[in-house]
């Protein structure tokens, strides 16, 4: 099996498994949204999860991604297994020490982080926002864990595990919000989604436990800081931590701005996020995880050829998943948000303020998934260093365009520190005043930039890519998804989705209707063009689905 067949097997392994992730996230969200409704309590949850969440992904998952898995799949290639899993005890002892000091460092820290990420909450606002922020940064601990185990696993080319484990952080936060709605709480209802966060991280650490065992990956730590590979990883990590996650200090910037404007406004974001994240975690996530070890592998051989080649067919399958995707979104975002969390305390004004922050998050959506893949093909040369200047100049613009689009602060709001500061800015620097929204929009164009710059840099390395298959493609998606959009808006406007008397199987009926006819009219107008990378994207889940549960089981064997 070549690299590319490789790629693709894998890409839809992790993206069945994501799948079922995403879907039992929206599941939490809904959940969430009806019993808790977008209110002040749930601004302060979904901030007092951001920040170990933040941390995680900047220094576990983006240390995995950036540093660990080509570190290993180097001593895979030079070196025994011995010495490699030698190499691994050592990485995990630095990695529990770190993830400890973090842990304490945050909870002692709390409440000044706290004040930092929403400096626009009231007093009481904060004080339930470090509460929750103290029971909920163990989580950082083991999702850390569950991090590390995952760059280990995919540099051994096992991707099942890391991919279904955040299954069980959903259904830990579902639990508890219904234990919340069935009443009789000892603690205040939004206290128990915070411990179910931590159950949650612990329930995944534990379930890469039997996986790591049965590939013969030592679970005894070794204290050797001074391991010439810890070094190696070390040095990729510095840049890494700006480098590797420009999006997601993005959403943590644009959840302390939102804190500024009106109630609800972080709650917002956060729907709309976690909606944006939904066609990336299936496929774009699934596919550079998948991409990362093969091209890592193939720049370590110095087949520089064969990495474009592969790049250039990942990046084809993106223009033909992520771009109908994004025309679906904008059409769609009031249908979706309508659909899903129209319920229980969920009013019509949260239903807009999300469908609009959607819309914003989703011109971004090619932007920021072409450049994940990019970031994956220059951490799999080693080079760390590009990403992380192409992420602080898109972080500079993402700041400046926030101040421009989210209109002024209100004079009322607070008007000192940290929140006078950006008070101040937003009023000389507003353009348009679009609120949440503006700052969804605002990302998404700071992810173009981002784009733009990673590209000249890596066309630089690589010195070739296959242009004109690549430019055909996007050709192809873009002007199938320009006639998909007429059907999906026809259909969609059927139907009156603020309208309570309709009723919900009617309004997901349609939903579905239209998507279906999306996807039919897209599928028609793009296969001319793209036989191949429609042949390769419908090979994924037919197989995956067929197998799912045998080798569901093997993976626990």
């Amino acid at each position: 099996m070549n690299e590319t067949q490789g790629m693709v097997k894998a890409a839809g392994q992790i993206g069945l498994y994501t799948l079922l992730s995403r879907v039992t996230g929206l599941v939490r969200d809904i959940i969430i949204g009806t019993v808790f409704g977008a209110g002040a309590a749930t601004d302060s949850f979904f901030v007092a999860f951001r920040i170990p969440n933040l941390l995680r992904r900047v220094v576990g998952e983006g240390a995995a991604v950036a540093a660990v898995v080509p570190v290993i799949t180097a001593y895979l290639s030079r070196r025994s297994r011995p010495e490699t899993m030698e190499m691994i005890r050592a990485l995990i002892g630095v990695g529990l020490v770190v993830l400890m000091l973090l842990t304490a460092v945050g909870m002692v820290w709390a409440a000044p982080l706290a004040h930092l990420f929403a400096p626009g909450f009231s007093p009481a606002q904060l004080a339930l926002t470090t509460r929750q922020l103290r029971i909920m940064f163990p989580y950082l601990f083991f999702i850390g864990l569950v991090a590390l185990a995952m760059g280990i696993l995919h540099a051994l080319r096992h991707f099942a595990a890391p991919a279904f484990a955040p299954v069980l952080l959903n259904l830990m936060i579902i639990f508890s919000a219904l234990v919340v709605w069935l009443g009789g709480t000892p603690v205040p209802p939004i206290f128990i989604l915070a411990y179910g966060v931590v159950i949650g991280g612990l329930c995944q650490f534990l379930w890469q436990l039997p996986m790591l065992r049965r590939l013969g990956v030592p679970l005894v730590p070794r204290w050797n800081p001074w391991h010439p590979a810890i070094r190696q990883m070390v040095t990729l990590l510095a840049p890494v931590l700006l480098g590797a996650a420009v999006y997601q200090l993005s959403v943590l910037l644009n959840s302390l701005l939102a804190s500024l404007l009106a109630e609800g406004s972080v709650s917002a974001l956060w729907y709309a996020n976690r909606l944006f994240e939904f066609p990336q975690g299936i496929f774009v996530v699934a596919l550079s995880s998948a991409a990362l070890p093969s091209l890592a592998t193939q720049a370590q051989g110095r087949d520089f050829h064969g990495l474009s080649e592969s790049l250039g067919f990942a990046l084809r399958l993106i223009n033909f998943v992520v771009l109908p995707a994004a025309f679906g979104l904008t059409i769609l975002a009031v249908p979706i948000c309508a659909v899903l969390f129209f319920h229980g305390a969920f009013g019509v004004s949260h239903v807009m303020a999300t469908a609009a922050t959607l819309q914003g998050f989703a011109v971004g959506l090619w932007s920021v998934a072409v450049g994940r893949l990019l970031s994956a093909c220059l951490y799999a040369l080693q080079d760390t260093r590009s990403p992380m200047v192409t992420g602080g100049v898109a972080l500079l613009v993402n700041v400046g365009l926030s101040l421009m689009l989210m209109g002024k602060i209100s004079a009322s709001g607070p008007t000192h520190g940290l929140a006078g500061f950006f008070a101040a800015l937003s009023e000389s620097l507003t353009v348009w005043n679009l609120g949440p929204a503006g700052l969804a929009l605002a990302a998404s164009l700071a992810a173009t930039v981002n784009l733009v710059l990673l590209g000249v840099v890596l066309v630089r390395r690589l010195g070739t890519f296959p242009w004109t298959t690549w430019f055909a493609s996007l050709a192809w998606s873009l002007a199938a998804s320009v006639v998909m959009s007429g059907p999906v808006w026809w259909i969609a406007h059927q139907i009156e989705w603020l309208d309570k008397s309709v009723p919900l199987p009617v309004r997901l009926f349609v939903l579905t209707a239209a998507i279906a006819g999306g996807a039919v009219s897209f599928a028609v107008v793009a296969w001319p063009g793209g036989k191949a990378e429609l042949r390769a994207l419908a090979s994924m889940l037919p197989q995956r689905l067929l197998r799912f549960l045998p080798q569901f089981l093997q993976s626990r064997g």
